[in-house]
């Protein structure tokens, strides 16, 4: 019988299979076999020399950033939920972009859910802005000043029969309580804001979101998050699926948001969008950190070790 065997998880692929194929954002680079192939050779076939396309942004983002303070925002003391995340311990600080990085599986979003209250922790603490903060819910993620964008954008995120309006004031309304409504003008302040700011097209508040391309779906995401005026924001896969023009704008508004002093947690599964836009890069394997690197120390060969480990 032939078997064709798909994983992220290196140790598994070396174990069983006799021969490798590689593959690169949907291009074929390569066949080889398994025993003429060593772990850094595929590492670097597998990740390639994409960082040029960062290097733009890369350049523009110390500029304005704000100070990084001794006291952090965020202190996460074993923090764990059993079956997803080992005890875990780690720091983020105010106008610092932390990279949540490892293969398909490891934990990442699910310890980013857990700073959020999308899912309940069963061990640790976590310390926000110096006091012990009750992350149980998302409710109280949202009255903490802690936004979470999916990255489940369809499921989790943009509500596609809505309109842009109400899908960019639901996170305002929903922390204010449903029995205190918006007013119109407090609404149009919001809709108005963030469609400039983020360039939204069609520009037309009316529009239905399920009408709008990826990119401008993910910009009403965004503003809706932006609108609660996060401390801390957590963008899961932010530029997944969007043309290279609206992930170029993301990439600028998530070096503007930390030069204006927001904490962002960003995951993706693009090393070099990690590499470009991150001040630490945390590494998970199978619901393990195993290690946290500082920008200058971090390149895409270090993270693929430590995330296939």
């Amino acid at each position: 019988m032939a078997i064709l065997f798909v994983s992220h998880f290196l140790d598994q692929v070396y174990a069983i299979s006799d021969r490798i194929t590689i593959l690169r954002n949907g291009g074929y680079v390569g066949e080889f076999l398994t025993a003429e192939l060593d772990r850094t050779e595929l590492i670097a076939k597998m990740i390639g020399k994409e960082l040029s396309l960062l290097r733009s942004i890369d350049a523009e983002r110390d500029q304005g950033r704000a100070e990084r303070t001794d006291d952090p925002l965020l202190a996460a003391t074993s923090l764990g939920r059993k079956g997803a995340i080992a005890p875990t311990d780690f720091e983020i600080h105010t106008g610092e972009v932390i990279g949540f990085a490892g293969l398909l599986g490891s934990g990442r979003t699910e310890l980013a859910r857990l700073l959020y209250g999308a899912d309940r922790a069963d061990s640790g603490s976590v310390v926000f802005h110096g006091e012990r903060a009750a992350l149980h819910s998302p409710a109280a993620g949202l009255a903490h000043r802690i936004a979470y964008s999916s990255e489940n954008r369809r499921d989790e995120g943009v509500i596609a029969d809505l309109t842009v309006r109400e899908n960019l004031v639901l996170a305002v309304q929903a922390r204010r309580g449903w029995m205190r409504r918006l007013s119109r003008r407090e609404e149009n302040e919001i809709v108005d804001k963030y469609i400039t700011e983020l360039g939204i097209r069609p520009a037309n508040p009316e529009a239905r979101v399920r009408n709008l391309s990826g990119g401008n779906q993910q910009k009403v995401l965004l503003g809706r998050w932006l609108a609660t005026k996060p401390d801390m924001l957590i963008l899961d896969e932010p530029t997944r699926g969007i043309d290279v023009g609206a992930k170029a704008e993301i990439h600028r508004l998530i070096s503007k948001l930390a030069g204006e002093g927001v904490a962002v947690v960003m995951i993706s599964s693009e090393l070099p969008e990690v590499l470009g836009m991150s001040d630490r890069i945390l590494v998970m394997h199978e619901g393990h950190q195993t290690g946290i690197l500082d920008r200058a120390e971090a390149d895409q060969v270090r993270i693929m070790e430590l995330a296939a480990r």
